[in-house]
């Protein structure tokens, strides 16, 4: 089967799995909303920040450096898994003994508790870190998608039933952890390779090589994106960071939705183009243009009906959130153009001028989010987008030294649909403030939803008709791909 081939696969596996995972997440997500306090959220979201940002350390960059290699071996295989699982026991004494005391004398008894329950979910994932690299380097999305359906459905089940008990925080805690636990023992049994008794230190340091320059790029990654919720959990408390989380995860359900499946598939289909020695630039401007026509509406969209979103869905005690939301939407344009940046640098050979990148937004949000802190957290939402924005020149200057796409290039491939977006945005949006005022939110969002979805196709189809032609057969061939395939294992 070609890269092509494989890619579109693999993508629409991943793609069918987020969507159920983000459907059912949504509706576990709303449940748990109702069902609990800002400050209950905001105690499990808090130290949810220090558990993702110890996940990236427990990784290491070493699955991504496993899909890269040109040979799968057992041997390093199994070095990675136990340097995995060392690493992951290190981090969670470190909490136990140092973090959790910290924290109990000086912020929360109940966050302590909570902190060091969480790293639990630590081990339980580095016990399948090499197990799932194994599966994405074999294009075997559909294990991982069904699998993580079934471990997110029960583990969302028994999250809403405790915190319908009367469970509080513990519900958050119980669920995640579960979840995990299902995951990896489904994903130990299905993925066909088990860690022999076998760790050799000249192994592991085969990996770092490429892994080093991953790790740097994750944990940077995950300081940008945690940075502003930890200097609001840390300043202003739980139930400020709560309402800036569910600001913020409505969109980075889309985002899982719409992007994070395209690109786990992309690492393995760039590497392999970087192999065959064909030129990644052209397939970054295709997939970040596929993307764009699908994040672009539905981001400015969101941007268009996040305070009445937020107040349906969730309640009236969300309101900040709702304005977060909307802040947070525009921030697409970045966000779709650099959203393939680390895979493509990584293939080429190139993840140190990734780390560069990443580096330097570290610098501006932390002195974005320090600097607006004062004004509170939909201060600190604003500061962020402002900061996405006034970096994109550098990170497309490195895309264009790494694989010698130039930015002109870059930013056309997503102009017809943020232009698009935008407009339909800016028109229901109008429409809505000036036709709809008097219309409860229930039925103001629906008709809004409605308008924008003629607007956004109508103004491609008269403005960029090439441009949507274009992407569309670009789509047309993953579903067609997708569908044939499955028809095969069927």
């Amino acid at each position: 089967m070609s890269i092509k081939a494989n890619f579109a696969k693999s993508g629409m596996w991943m793609v069918t799995g987020a969507i159920f995972n983000n459907l059912s997440s949504m509706v576990i997500f709303v449940a748990l909303a109702r069902l609990l306090t800002p400050v209950q959220f905001g105690i499990v979201a808090f130290a949810t920040i220090f558990i993702d940002f110890s996940r990236v350390l427990v990784v290491a960059g070493i699955p991504d450096a496993l899909i890269q290699r040109k040979d799968w071996d057992d041997d390093v295989a199994s070095s990675a898994f136990w340097s995995n699982i060392g690493i992951s026991a290190g981090i969670c004494l470190i909490i136990v003994l140092v973090a959790a005391p910290l924290s109990y004398l000086g912020y929360d008894e109940t966050f302590a508790l909570v902190l060091v329950s969480l790293s639990m979910a630590l081990l339980i994932e580095a016990l399948t870190t090499v197990h799932t690299a194994k599966l994405r380097r074999e294009f075997r999305y559909k294990t991982i998608a069904s699998r993580n359906m079934a471990a997110n459905v029960l583990g969302g089940v028994i999250g809403i039933t405790l915190a319908w008990i009367g469970w509080g925080v513990w519900a958050l805690v119980v669920s995640r952890l579960l979840s995990a636990a299902l995951t990896s023992i489904i994903l130990w049994r299905t993925s066909g390779w088990q860690p022999r008794f076998h760790f050799r230190w000249h192994e592991v340091r085969s990996l770092s090589a490429v892994s080093s320059h991953l790790l740097g790029n994750q944990l940077i990654g995950q300081a940008n994106s945690q940075l502003p919720g930890l200097v609001i959990g840390s300043i202003m408390g739980p139930a400020a960071l709560a309402q800036f989380r569910v600001g913020t995860r409505i969109l980075n359900l889309m985002s899982q939705l719409l992007i994070t499946p395209l690109q786990a598939a992309a690492m393995s289909a760039f590497s392999r183009l970087d192999d065959d020695n064909k030129p990644i630039a052209p397939a970054y401007v295709r997939v970040t243009r596929s993307c764009s026509l699908l994040a672009c509406p539905i981001f400015f969209g969101m941007a268009a009906v996040a305070p009445d979103f937020t107040r349906i869905m969730f309640g009236p005690q969300w309101h900040d959130a709702g304005i977060i939301m909307m802040i947070n939407s525009l921030v697409v344009g970045p966000s779709v153009i650099m959203y393939f940046f680390v895979p493509a640098l990584a293939a080429a050979g190139a993840s140190g001028l990734s780390l560069r990148f990443y580096l330097a937004t570290l610098v501006a949000t932390a002195a974005a989010a320090i600097g607006s802190i004062p004004f509170g957290a939909i201060a600190v939402s604003a500061a962020k987008v402002i900061e996405s924005h006034l970096t994109l020149p550098y990170g497309l200057s490195l895309t264009r030294r790494a694989i010698g796409l130039r930015p002109i290039d870059n930013l056309r491939a997503i102009a017809p649909a943020y232009l698009a977006g935008l407009a339909m945005a800016i028109i229901v949006g109008a429409f809505g403030y000036f036709a709809l005022q008097q219309f409860q939110p229930w039925l103001r969002m629906p008709i809004i939803v409605v308008v924008g979805g003629l607007i956004y196709p109508a103004l491609l189809a008269v403005f960029a008709r090439r441009f949507l032609k274009e992407t569309l057969g670009e789509l047309s061939f993953l579903k067609h791909r997708f569908g044939r395939r499955a028809g095969q294992e069927g």
